[in-house]
């Protein structure tokens, strides 16, 4: 399938505001939130001030949108290569999701590469899973079964977070996620949403040299893929994630995970985000929330049955 329409116009306001060269991280990071910081909020029924989940070391800056008082919750993990991004600038997509799928999410704000590389993230994105599991009630939210969404690298986090601990997460939304290093990207989906040489440098700021290799970092290298949790795995057509991506999928599914590879088509690198663009982005909004709402109902009861 060629690219569509709106996919297109993306790809070429992506293109005309694309600066050459080595990405200026400090200004690029500021124009993100700033430009967040701009837009209009979504109404939501509940989102909490920032909190600081109160881990240790550092303590880690998390945001809770709650549509309701006892709502399932979802740990979210932003994207951005390891590098950008950051609570702002995923605010009102997670408005959006929160109050499309009824579930509330937890955010986290993890540190960032090149200043603080693997191990860095990972280690925040564990510390606030622990500190949901353990504050659910506190905060209003059911958290007794929790699963972990995040998008490109926030995928990574995600699915490097239950390789680090499988019982971390109870299912896991992998949106165009990175899962190898070593993996080849066809140059023939290279475009303004992402292309195979800005990945290289996403890698080399987060994961440099043999750390890309270890499986907490290109988590596709994984041996014990079977202990994995449920996962949905978003991939979008005309992306150089892709291959490896559904690669992975595939790996898992031949592991005996529950697995559901859910290819976008016409669709690049980065939509998940843009539900106004894109009905795509709706209606894989809407399919993920289905699919979270059927494996938390598919949970046995604590205390159910029969026998004394």
């Amino acid at each position: 399938m060629t690219l569509h329409p709106a996919a297109r116009r993306l790809l070429d306001e992506m293109s005309a505001q694309a600066s050459a060269g080595t990405p200026d991280v400090v200004a690029e990071r500021a124009a993100s939130r700033e430009a967040a910081l701009a837009l209009p909020r979504r109404p939501l029924g509940h989102v909490a001030d920032d909190v600081v989940a109160r881990t240790g070391a550092p303590d880690v800056p998390v945001r809770l949108y709650r549509p309701r008082p006892g709502a399932p919750v979802a740990l979210y993990v932003h994207g951005g290569g390891w590098v950008f991004h950051d609570l702002e600038t995923h605010d009102d997509f997670c408005r959006y999701l929160s109050a499309r799928t009824g579930w509330a999410l937890l955010a986290v704000g993890h540190r960032q590469a090149p200043e603080d590389p693997y191990p860095a993230g990972l280690d925040d994105v564990q510390a606030a899973a622990g500190w949901l599991r353990a504050h659910g009630e506190r905060l209003g939210v059911d958290a007794a079964f929790l699963p972990g969404i995040g998008d490109s690298s926030g995928g990574n986090l995600v699915a490097a977070l239950t390789v680090r601990d499988p019982r971390a997460l109870d299912a896991r939304v992998l949106v165009y996620p990175v899962v190898d290093r070593r993996a080849d990207l066809d140059r023939h989906l290279d475009n303004a949403a992402l292309d195979a040489d800005g990945m290289d440098w996403y890698w080399d700021a987060y994961a440099p040299g043999e750390l890309a290799d270890h499986p907490e970092v290109s988590v596709a290298r994984a041996r014990a893929l079977g202990d994995q949790p449920p996962t949905f795995l978003v991939t979008a057509e005309h992306d150089g994630l892709r291959d490896q991506a559904e690669e992975h999928a595939a790996a898992l599914a031949e592991a005996g995970v529950d697995v559901v590879a859910h290819r976008v088509l016409g669709m690049v690198h980065g939509f998940w985000r843009q539900p106004e663009t894109f009905a795509a982005a709706r209606a894989t909004v809407g399919a993920v929330g289905a699919w979270l709402d059927e494996q938390r109902d598919a949970q046995p009861v604590v205390g159910s049955g029969d026998g004394p």
